[in-house]
């Protein structure tokens, strides 16, 4: 093979969890050029992956044709993602084997299966092409020089000489997936009065003003930094606490431990295996999130309420003296 095609376009979290099957591809087959079409966002953070040689930046109403060409006859198109565009320009573009979940255009299709990761789900597209995938643990986003000491000087600001970091990251896709607000003030305050820890709080350039009124006691960094460069403060930092989001994912491409609040997702499926200690009260009518057939609370989930401050930063401080 001379060319691989990959198509995904989905959450910023989905997108990192795709990326062993890139560096398993160039491991197989070295001299493959790699070629992935993928949003803005996915541009961001995969930005300088090296197991992906061209890296294209498409939106739906952008022009359709200058993908097609440069995905020409490729020798075959992994589509990660349900969309419809993505499996019609592989289509459009002679690519003979196109192999995904979906249906639309694909000619080899591989069923999602959900008793197992995510990533392990995804490392089944390239049996067709006679790859096992053995490594999945996740490729870290990589910074450039100056992204860097960027990150250098805002952990420098945030710590002084003597204190470690605490990262919390308490905005997922949606709130039903988010612990309480008040919750995670009262750690934040917590931690402060050990006079050991400095904690930060990551977050999109939306949510600066949120974070700002919502959590006085921690230092915001929401628009702060771009996607490759929170992952680099997250490996700096002692410990990252957060629910179900794309930086608990981004966590677990470091060496930094992480603890995950669960409740309306399933934990067993989503949650890191790595390096990650999760906090999940499990009710009869969880998980519910996607679920088909199963209705939310109105408000915060119960399973999420249910989880207290005390079980949480015991848990943490626990975490922290192990390490």
């Amino acid at each position: 093979m001379k060319k691989i095609c990959f198509m995904h376009r989905a959450s910023i979290g989905d997108m990192l969890l795709v990326t062993p099957i890139y560096r398993a591809v160039k491991e197989s087959f070295p001299s493959v050029e790699t070629v992935l079409v993928t949003s803005k966002t996915g541009y961001e953070m995969l930005y300088g992956n090296p197991y992906i040689d061209v890296l294209i930046s498409y939106e739906k109403g952008d022009n359709f044709f200058p993908v097609i060409k440069k995905i020409w006859r490729a020798d075959a198109a992994i589509i990660f993602d349900f969309a419809y565009r993505n499996a019609l320009a592989a289509f459009l573009a002679l690519i003979p084997k196109r192999i995904g979940g979906g249906k639309d255009f694909i000619n080899i299709r591989i069923p999602e299966i959900s008793e197992f990761s995510p990533s392990y789900s995804h490392a089944r597209l390239l049996k067709p092409l006679g790859i096992e995938v053995k490594n999945l643990d996740l490729v870290r986003p990589v910074v450039t020089p100056e992204e860097k000491v960027h990150v250098r000087e805002i952990y420098s600001e945030i710590t002084g000489e003597d204190k470690k970091l605490i990262i919390l990251a308490p905005y997922s896709l949606s709130y039903i997936k988010d612990w309480p607000t008040e919750k995670y003030r009262e750690i934040i305050r917590r931690f402060n009065e050990t006079g050991k820890y400095s904690v930060a709080v990551l977050g999109g350039k939306n949510q600066k003003k949120m974070v700002e009124e919502s959590f006085p006691g921690g230092h915001n960094l929401a628009g702060r930094l771009n996607l490759r460069e929170s992952a680099e403060i997250i490996s700096l930092a002692a410990l990252h606490i957060s629910g179900c989001t794309s930086m608990l994912h981004f966590c677990a491409s470091t060496d930094t431990p992480s603890l995950a609040i669960y409740g309306s997702t399933d934990s067993d499926y989503w949650a890191p295996k790595k390096n990650c200690t999760v906090i999940n009260h499990k009710f009869p009518c969880s998980p519910c999130y996607n679920i088909p057939g199963k209705i939310p609370c109105e408000g915060i989930p119960k399973c999420l309420d249910d989880i207290s401050v005390d079980e949480v930063f015991d848990m943490a401080k626990k975490i922290l003296e192990n390490r």
